[in-house]
């Protein structure tokens, strides 16, 4: 058996470490190919795709700024379906 000293390692490098460059670059490519099919989706769309109303504290929120301008907010618009 060999006999261990100060300077040996006991265990070898996590080989994760040698390749975090590699995979650092793979993850720029994947966030930057995303990104772009984001903006084109969003170009093609040409409205938000955010369709859902808001929560009741951004309701509230929205209403109390709203009424220092003296402006009536309606919780849930007249054109929609759950009016």
């Amino acid at each position: 058996m060999k006999r261990l000293t100060e300077g040996t390692a006991l265990f070898a490098e996590a080989k994760r470490a040698r390749r975090n460059k590699d995979w650092f670059q793979r993850a720029k490519l994947v966030v930057a190919a995303a990104r772009d099919r984001a903006v084109e989706t969003a170009q093609q769309r040409g409205a938000p795709s955010m369709k859902r109303f808001p929560t009741v504290l951004q309701r509230r929120r929205l209403a109390e700024r709203l009424a220092q301008y003296g402006i009536p907010f309606l919780a849930v618009p007249e054109q929609s379906k759950f009016a």
